[in-house]
């Protein structure tokens, strides 16, 4: 490890755990091709820390409205239980149902299949197919049609779907954010919805992964100015790298970055075969 590789790991992190591109199928072919290894696992919590900053600092307006709402919904249902409508119910709580309801078959895939996920790692075949599925999702986006920005009562059937989604996307290869993403636009969400929710879901997601690496380090630490490094590239990548794509999602480019993981997928499949 050394300074230059710990600016190009933190921006790698930063680039791919955002852009629907897969960073751990970019973990893979990095290690496979240019024989990199994997970082230290203290480092690679530090980076994973820089990108989770990256994504409360975007969403740190949502996250203050859902903490607000929820505490005054909480606080109402204790004062007037029986008397609570449904229209009474804001975004921000809704989203927070969303959120829990979504994160369920995340935790259940992630907990069952998280050994299988792990073997696949060593294959870089699944890679290219998974890069080439994502690819082709991506382009599905393109045909979405304009959905709806509020969250209605069917809002918790579709977050237990993107869920789903976001549980596939343990296969290194497959894009969270970009399955997520057209998930919830085929589902009829706007896309600033779909941007939100994918991101938001996405919190508990990551600070469970960071749980569990927290929980392996071991006693070897790399030097402290290697890791900030690590850490600051990747939390500044990842919030332009968040930034830039709610602005393509916005304008329906989503599958602009098809095209990259069709032709990255492919020199996967070559080099394996």
């Amino acid at each position: 490890m050394n300074i230059e590789r710990a600016f190009f790991l933190g921006i790698l992190q930063g680039l791919t755990e955002f852009l629907p591109v897969s960073s751990s199928g970019h973990l893979v072919l990095a290690q496979q091709l240019f024989g990199l290894k994997e970082p230290q696992l203290f480092f690679d919590v530090a980076v994973h820390v820089g990108t989770l900053l990256a994504v409360l600092l975007t969403f740190r307006a949502d996250l203050l409205d859902m903490l607000r709402d929820c505490f005054k919904f909480l606080l109402s249902t204790r004062l007037r239980p029986s008397r609570i409508r449904t229209s009474e119910v804001s975004d921000s709580v809704r989203m927070v149902s969303m959120i829990v309801v979504g994160s369920l078959p995340t935790a259940v895939i992630g907990l069952l299949l998280r050994s299988v996920a792990e073997s696949l790692f060593a294959s870089i075949a699944v890679v290219g197919l998974s890069l080439w599925a994502t690819g082709i999702v991506l382009f599905l986006s393109r045909w979405s049609r304009q959905g709806r920005d509020d969250l209605g009562t069917s809002s918790l059937a579709h977050a237990f779907l993107i869920g789903l989604a976001q549980g596939a996307a343990i296969t290194p290869g497959l894009s969270r954010s970009g399955i997520t993403i057209t998930a919830g636009l085929l589902l009829g969400l706007s896309p600033e919805l779909s941007f939100r929710f994918s991101f938001l879901l996405s919190i508990p997601a990551i600070l469970g992964a960071l749980a569990l690496e927290v929980y392996h380090v071991g006693g070897q630490y790399p030097e402290w100015h290697l890791v900030a490094a690590g850490f600051f590239s990747a939390l500044l990548v990842g919030w332009a790298a968040l930034w830039l794509l709610r602005a393509l999602v916005g304008k329906g480019k989503l599958f602009y970055f098809a095209p990259y993981c069709l032709l990255v997928g492919t020199i996967a499949l070559v080099f394996a075969f």
